[in-house]
């Protein structure tokens, strides 16, 4: 029995196309009864197999098919959410901005930051709004903490703002407690300073410093920064002073502009 199996699985394909063959022969040779019951048991034997693939096929392409769709219900959930919690954020920024009053005679145009230029820190931001919207020359463009810079350029539908943050940007800023005037300035070394302080200048840490008006580009009474740190060696007639910007510019994304009334 042993070589029979032996032989048997070495040759079971030929066998089978044997006997394969062997049905055919004899399906056709048989009268009609007996074909019908041969053919119908060919069907559940031969075909049957063929018939669970198929159906295994199709389920698996119903499987695909059911698992392209919960992919693309959760893509569109995860934007969903996204687009909510950047609803949420912009929501509190706006609720913020309740309690920031222009200056008297100014109103807020709201814009939107189309792009950034940057070297070490953001310099510059283009606008959405330009002269068809009003935009011209040194306004000054402010978020919710306070002052970020004045518009320079200004094309048909978007403008250029310089930013503190731009080396050449200078603004003529006021101690808030003594009143005492200085010159704002930013250098990428150093950061937001203020110079032109004399040494016995009444200045210290926390103090906040606002604009001065002096200049004509910027209303007095905007936060720029507060007092980070002050050093007045001896001798010098001028104090250093380091300021923390009000505003973060590295995560500005709304700003206005201030226009007159």
């Amino acid at each position: 029995m042993r070589w029979f199996s032996t032989i048997f699985h070495k040759n079971r394909r030929i066998l089978n196309y044997i006997l394969a063959a062997a049905f055919l022969l004899l399906v056709t040779v048989i009268n009609d009864p007996v074909r019908i019951s041969l053919a119908k048991i060919s069907a559940t034997v031969f075909y049957s197999p063929f018939f669970r693939l198929k159906s295994h096929i199709q389920e698996l392409q119903n499987v695909a098919e059911e698992n392209r769709f919960l992919r693309r219900q959760l893509t569109e959930t995860s934007l969903q959410l996204v687009w909510l919690n950047e609803a949420r954020r912009e929501n509190q920024r706006l609720r913020e901005l309740l309690g920031f009053e222009p200056p008297d005679n100014f109103r807020l145009v709201p814009v939107k930051i189309i792009s950034l230029y940057q070297q070490l820190y953001p310099v510059a931001a283009i606008i959405n709004k330009g002269s068809n919207d009003g935009i011209r020359a040194n306004l000054a463009v402010v978020n919710r903490y306070g002052l970020a810079g004045k518009i320079v350029d200004v094309m048909t539908n978007y403008a250029t703002v310089q930013l503190l943050t731009d080396p050449s940007n200078a603004v003529s800023g006021r101690v808030g407690e003594s009143r005492q005037i200085g010159i704002v300035r930013f250098a990428p070394r150093r950061g937001l300073y203020m110079d032109n302080l004399p040494a016995d200048a009444q200045v210290k840490k926390g103090d906040l410093i606002i604009s001065s008006g002096l200049g004509g580009v910027y209303p007095p009474g905007l936060a720029i920064a507060q007092v980070d740190s002050v050093y007045a060696n001896a001798g010098e007639i001028i104090k250093k002073v380091n300021l923390r910007p009000a505003v973060n510019f590295f995560e500005i994304d709304e700003l206005y502009v201030l226009m007159e009334n």
